[in-house]
């Protein structure tokens, strides 16, 4: 009977350490897990990552591959912009993700340039654009010209004046009595009053800030029509599997849009707040089915399933140069993105033997 108790005392002592043990070694497990890769909707713990390279693609909603998530009041830029000022997913300034972005400066990076005949914040700041004072260089009262042919010192060496305007010329009280009408009952006229000289209206051309701020326009989301895709080219040697792991999304605003003929960037998004918010309401965020509307697709599913396309226009290297840096002329940087597309598939190929 005491051997009894004594066995059964060790099986629950064994019992409680084996528990303590798998408990233990799920919280390690699950603490590593989430510490992988704070950008990605599913992430792969960094033992399990075999070979990486990250990618950056520019897609062109204006394609016909990519047009189906850039249709009319579905744009996908309008859904990220107007997520970001409603404080529902977080801007950045570049795709690394460290520096936010507010609503007001996010309104600012969207503002269309030159609205206001060229006057910055800062020439406004400097005065330019207020109204006109008196006392300007073109606050001179304008006088009448009748007045001035008719200008006499009283003494008969006044300034020679036209017979014609003689008419219409006002008595001085020196000179000869004002002609009187012919007409009968006519008055005799009286010298009119001379009149007050008035003060120069002010400029209604100028500009100020409030006038400003209310004509302030924004691009148009059918105008941001270029989206930078930056992911991590990984294989997992425990899937056995290649995954285009997304990390961030950049709007591109295009050149065309631009005065210096430059593609600007406006905001990135992390890829996890922007799929969560696709998922979110799945009939409202929709890649548009041209072929059968009947089985529109959720933009957050349209990714995962790969059904847009983006030209490589970039991959991780010491210099962190781009294919249009490395290659002189834009023909030669296409060709070597497409040969770059063909070697990673080659190189996927490979990694199967393993």
């Amino acid at each position: 009977m005491y051997d009894m108790r004594r066995m059964n005392g060790k099986t629950i002592a064994w019992s409680l350490l084996s528990l303590s043990l798998a408990s233990t070694a799920a919280f390690a497990q699950e603490k590593e897990d989430s510490t992988a890769n704070q950008f990605s909707s599913r992430p792969i713990s960094d033992g399990d990552v075999m070979m990486k390279r990250t990618l950056w693609r520019r897609v062109d909603l204006k394609e016909k591959q990519n047009i189906s998530m850039f249709s009319k009041n579905n744009e996908i830029t309008r859904y990220l912009l107007d997520a970001a000022k409603a404080g529902l997913i977080d801007a950045y300034t570049n795709d690394s993700c460290a520096t936010k972005i507010t609503g007001d400066e996010l309104h600012k990076r969207v503002l269309i340039p030159n609205q206001t005949a060229g006057l910055s914040a800062e020439e406004l700041a400097a005065g330019f654009g207020e109204p006109a004072k008196a006392d300007g260089w073109d606050a001179k009262a304008k006088t009448d010209p009748s007045k001035q042919a008719a200008a006499d010192d009283g003494w008969g060496n006044g300034a020679k004046k036209d017979p014609k305007k003689e008419a219409v010329v006002e008595d001085d009280g020196w000179g000869p009595p004002k002609k009187k009408s012919s007409k009968k009952g006519a008055k005799t006229e009286v010298a009119k009053e001379e009149p007050k000289v008035e003060a120069p209206k002010p400029d209604t051309t100028s500009f100020d800030t409030q006038s400003l701020a209310a004509t302030e326009e924004e691009y148009f989301p059918d105008q941001l029509s270029i989206l930078e895709v930056k992911e991590d080219w990984v294989f997992d040697k425990k899937r056995s599997r290649l995954y285009n792991d997304i990390q961030t999304i950049t709007i591109v605003l295009p050149a065309e849009q631009t005065a210096t003929g430059l593609e600007l960037p406006v905001a990135s998004f992390r890829w996890k707040d922007v799929e969560r918010l696709f998922r979110s309401d799945p009939k409202k965020y929709i890649w548009y089915n041209t072929h059968n509307t009947a089985q529109n697709k959720n933009l957050a599913d349209a990714f995962d399933l790969r059904l847009f396309y983006g030209r490589i226009t970039k991959f991780s290297n010491a210099n962190d140069k781009a294919f249009l840096d490395i290659y002189n002329g834009e023909k030669e940087a296409l060709i070597k993105s497409l040969n770059y597309e063909q070697e990673l598939m080659e190189l996927e190929h490979g990694l199967w033997e393993y």
